[in-house]
């Protein structure tokens, strides 16, 4: 190789590293990144998921609760297997009946839709009722 061709191997050498350290370097955010303790603190005031409530539990005897707009409501009952529920209030409350999916028991709940008193019976396996009068706030 000459020495003109050398210097031209070596010169495009460096340009490339330099382009490819300026490409890892440069920035086009204008805002500083955050340090890092910062972030870890963001991170654990904001868990996965957002701020998810817990359900509101019905015990098997119950005959009342109270929910907010938006609330799950979960509806403990002794036995899964035949048991449904209803309502004549499906603007109030979204019904979800129920049961067995991918290897795993599911209780029946409702999704608290409106403010209003919504009226769901639980019908057992062997055809006994119980109404539950669910008061929904907003």
């Amino acid at each position: 190789m000459t020495r003109t061709g050398r210097i031209v191997a070596a010169s495009a050498t460096a340009l490339l590293g330099i382009a490819v350290l300026a490409g890892c370097s440069a920035s086009t955010s204008s805002t500083p990144a955050a340090p890092a303790s910062e972030a870890a603190a963001s991170a654990a005031a904001s868990p996965i998921g957002g701020d998810v409530l817990p359900p509101i539990m019905v015990d098997a005897t119950a005959t009342t609760a109270e929910a907010k707009v938006g609330d799950t409501i979960v509806f403990n009952v002794a036995k899964l297997a035949g048991t449904t529920i209803s309502t004549s209030t499906p603007d109030l409350v979204e019904l979800t009946q129920g049961g067995e999916k991918d290897g795993a028991e599911f209780n029946p709940g409702a999704k608290a839709l409106a403010a209003g008193t919504a009226v769901v019976t639980v019908t057992n396996p062997d055809s006994s009722m119980r109404d539950v009068t669910i008061t929904i706030t907003q």
